[in-house]
C-alpha cells in the first residue's frame, strides 16, 4: 500500500542481517531512518545496512541526551558511505506542500495510516514524554 517491497520488524529480527539477506550481501542503497527516538544503536544498524557508497538518512527525532555514535571511519573513509540528516526533506515549501496537500486530499498520500497516536493541545507535555521514551512511533497534535 505504502509501494514497500518488504517489511522488517527490528523487535523479531536483526534488522541489518535481514537488509543483508534480502539484498544478497549488498546493502540498501538507501536507509531511512524515521522511528523517533532515533538512537546510537540505530544510527549504526542503519550505516551497518547500507550498500558501499550508499546513504543513511536520519529522519526521525533523535533523543537530545545522545552526545555520541559508534561508527568507525572505515565505512566513510572506503566504503564511501554518508549519513545525512533532514528535517522535512530537502523541499521548496511555497512549492511542495500545496502538492503534499492535494496528494493528501486526493487520497494518493495515506498520512493517516501512519499515525500512531493522536494528542490533544492540553495533552502535549505527555506528547513529548512518550517521544522521549520510545512510546511513540508517530504522534499528531489535534486542535478540535
Amino acid at each position: 500500500e505504502f509501494g514497500a517491497t518488504h517489511t522488517i520488524n527490528p523487535t523479531r529480527e536483526d534488522p541489518v542481517q535481514r537488509v543483508l539477506d534480502i539484498t544478497h550481501g549488498v546493502g540498501a542503497d538507501v536507509v531511512l531512518l524515521t522511528v523517533s527516538p532515533v538512537t546510537a544503536d540505530i544510527i549504526g544498524q542503519g550505516v551497518r545496512a547500507t550498500r558501499k557508497a550508499g546513504r543513511t538518512v536520519i529522519v526521525g527525532a533523535s533523543d537530545r541526551r545522545m552526545d555520541r555514535m559508534n561508527i568507525t571511519p572505515y565505512d566513510f573513509m572506503l566504503l564511501a558511505k554518508e549519513i545525512v540528516g533532514t528535517i522535512f526533506g530537502h523541499n521548496v515549501p511555497r512549492v511542495d506542500i500545496p502538492r503534499l496537500l492535494e496528494l493528501y486530499r486526493d487520497g494518493k498520500l495515506k498520512l493517516d495510516k501512519l499515525v500512531t497516536k493522536r494528542y490533544r493541545l492540553d495533552e502535549i507535555n505527555q506528547a513529548f514524554l512518550d517521544l522521549e521514551e520510545g512510546r511513540l512511533l508517530r504522534g499528531v497534535l489535534v486542535f478540535d
